[in-house]
């Protein structure tokens, strides 16, 4: 659907047309690629709004059909996809650390990479980010904000246009017009770069946004009873729906061929849907079999499902053991500092004690000692002496629980690999690893854990946070939507054979109801055959008495005898006639009875012709009847 562009000579309000009283009925498409279309998603209603710079013109053009009376008013976006509401004139408080240095880099770091990612076509790396020129920011927001507005380009008066494009895209917080003077200022360039990096989200959700799902989701059509017809019906009308909405824009009026196309497709797929006795039977076969295949196959999906539900768990308790074990050997890290402060403290004041002790026997070789001084200095000296070996009492305690806390880390460590060696064989065995693996789409899920590099821990446990674990996330919601669908396909799939089921037992009945009157017919025949033979029989035994009759006149005399033969020929004659009669009888009652049941089929296959035809016919209807625009009413006085 056509959808509204910035306007580069007005950046302070968005305008949207009403002359045609239409609102789009399409959601906002997002472009998937650096060169593709842009939507800004998120917003599932929209008026259709001016689609050039410093446009002024209608989109319905000069149509005498529609109303020029109305002109043009401000109207703001309903926007459900970016930033949180604001309730009456409540001022929310940013919460986000945007001075600290960390955070900073990590919102830096995600800019850049995105950038990079989508081919940002200017020079670009984090020291530029840090103290950026009012240039590059305006560079890297109108590369941003292509993804969801593809013609926008930054007006003379930017300072005004990008704290207002902010508000229409629902912004939490204010950005004022003289930070944009100063953007790369200490004090300004936080707040900026946290706008920035929360425009940086926005447009990965809305690239994230599946139009299919939220144009043709089973949620939107209410009162279907199947979900993947009602989905196909719904974009079937949605295309119709977007072409003549179009076309009115181009000032059509009337819409006969799409209409016409509309309804042939429409017939083409509800005449695809059936068939005679035999294709039913067939389909029944061929879905059966199918029904038994998918019976029989093992779901593999429930343990998929089970194996990463527990995946997931393993990963959380891993993440929290990580991190248990970062602070424990953080403590121990700064009780090993204080220790080793303290051993330094040890050593300096041995040294200053050995110091004094050479200065003390260098004054004593010089110096004449009483008895008392020299008793003095010997009782310095054992008192030093026992204070340097409490000094390596400590130093030898501390080493022990040194050693002590190494050990223990050691064994953490050796948990922690094995726990990480375990969780590569499992990715292993469903093809996760390597990144080329099937079911890895890139990503390498491989937990790498360096122990003796400095940072390897920290970029392990990062790279499994930001990389891996989304990454398993989403592969679950994936699973899910994909046995879902398998589970919906089923339901269909038996639904259809209860339906031909039901068809072909109909049709059984009918032909039983055939068999039956057949059998009756048969039997029919059968009593006549039983009449002819006994007639036959009579015929003959009449033929016999005459034959007697015929000896005993021959015996009278020779006229008695030619008149004998005469009547002898005349009932044999009769007798043929009436043989070929009850024969030419027969064969017509078995004409009679195929064209009976010739009839009787043809009958049927009439009857479910017309059933389809008004099928149809009454589906036309009620798609006419759907697409009918009601005239709106009329406005109370």
């Amino acid at each position: 659907m056509y959808r509204p562009s910035q306007s580069s000579s007005s950046s302070s309000s968005r305008r949207s047309s009403v002359n045609s009283g239409r609102a789009s009925l399409a959601p906002l498409r997002v472009k998937q690629d650096n060169a593709g279309r842009s939507n800004n998603a998120g917003s599932s209603k929209r008026l259709s709004s001016d689609s050039g710079a410093g446009s002024s013109r209608s989109s319905t053009g000069n149509r005498k059909s529609v109303s020029q009376k109305h002109g043009f008013i401000n109207t703001k976006r309903q926007s459900s996809g970016y930033g949180g509401r604001n309730f009456g004139h409540e001022i929310m408080k940013d919460t986000r650390p945007l001075s600290d240095k960390s955070y900073m880099q990590r919102e830096i770091r995600d800019i850049v990479d995105f950038l990079t990612q989508h081919g940002y076509p200017h020079p670009l790396n984090n020291k530029m980010l840090m103290t950026p020129t009012t240039k590059d920011f305006l560079k890297i927001f109108q590369f941003l904000y292509n993804f969801l507005e593809v013609k926008y380009a930054p007006a003379q008066k930017f300072e005004e246009e990008i704290p207002q494009i902010f508000k229409t895209l629902k912004y939490p917080f204010n950005i004022s017009k003289s930070s944009m003077f100063t953007v790369g200022s200490p004090h300004t360039w936080p707040n900026i770069l946290g706008a920035l990096h929360w425009l940086l989200n926005s447009v990965r959700y809305a690239l994230g946004v599946d139009e299919q799902s939220v144009l043709f989701s089973a949620q939107l059509t209410d009162d279907q009873g199947d979900e993947f017809d009602s989905g196909t019906d719904s974009e079937v009308l949605f295309n119709y729906v977007e072409g003549a909405y179009k076309e009115f824009l181009d000032g059509a009026d009337t819409f006969e061929e799409r209409e016409e196309a509309l309804a042939q497709g429409i017939k083409q797929r509800s005449l695809g849907q059936t068939g005679n006795l035999e294709q039913l039977a067939a389909e029944e076969q061929r879905l059966a079999a199918e029904l038994q295949l998918l019976q029989q196959e093992p779901c593999r999906l429930t343990a998929l499902q089970e194996h990463a539900q527990m995946m997931a768990g393993d990963n959380e308790r891993f993440y929290k053991y990580l991190q248990e074990l970062n602070e424990h050997k953080r403590i121990h890290q700064q009780k090993l500092q204080d220790i080793e402060l303290q051993f330094q403290q040890a050593e300096l004041e041995l040294e200053q004690t050995m110091n004094e002790q050479q200065r003390f026997e260098h004054q004593l070789a010089n110096q004449e000692l009483s008895a008392s001084d020299v008793q003095r200095l010997h009782s310095e000296m054992r008192q030093l002496n026992a204070t340097l070996e409490a000094i390596e009492r400590d130093k030898q305690e501390i080493d022990q629980e040194i050693w002590d806390k190494e050990k223990q880390i050691a064994k953490k460590q050796e948990q922690l690999e094995k726990h990480v060696t375990q969780f590569n064989s499992q990715a292993r065995s469903l093809n996760l690893i390597p990144s080329t693996a099937e079911n890895a789409h890139g990503i390498d899920y491989e937990m790498k854990i360096n122990f003796y590099n400095a940072h390897g821990n920290k970029a392990s446990l990062m790279d499994f946070t930001s990389t891996i674990k989304p990454a398993l996330i989403q592969m679950k919601k994936q699973v899910n939507e994909e046995v879902h669908k398998l589970n919906s396909q089923k339901l269909l799939e038996e639904e259809t054979l209860e339906q031909l089921t039901e068809m072909v037992e109909s049709k059984q009945d009918e032909v039983s109801k055939l068999d039956t009157r057949l059998q009756r017919r048969a039997k029919e025949l059968e009593t006549l055959k039983e009449k002819i033979k006994e007639e036959s029989r009579q015929l003959a035994e009449q033929q016999s008495l005459l034959e007697q009759k015929i000896q005993q006149q021959q015996v009278v005399g020779d006229t008695d005898q030619n008149r004998a033969q005469a009547e002898l020929k005349e009932l044999i004659t009769r007798y043929h006639e009436h043989v070929a009669e009850m024969q030419q009888e027969y064969k017509d009652y078995e004409q009679f009875l195929l064209h009976a049941c010739t009839k009787v089929l043809e009958h049927k296959a009439i009857i479910d012709e017309r059933i389809s035809e008004l099928d149809q016919q009454a589906s036309a209807m009620i798609q006419r009847v759907r697409n009918i625009d009601l005239p709106p009413p009329a406005p109370s006085k």
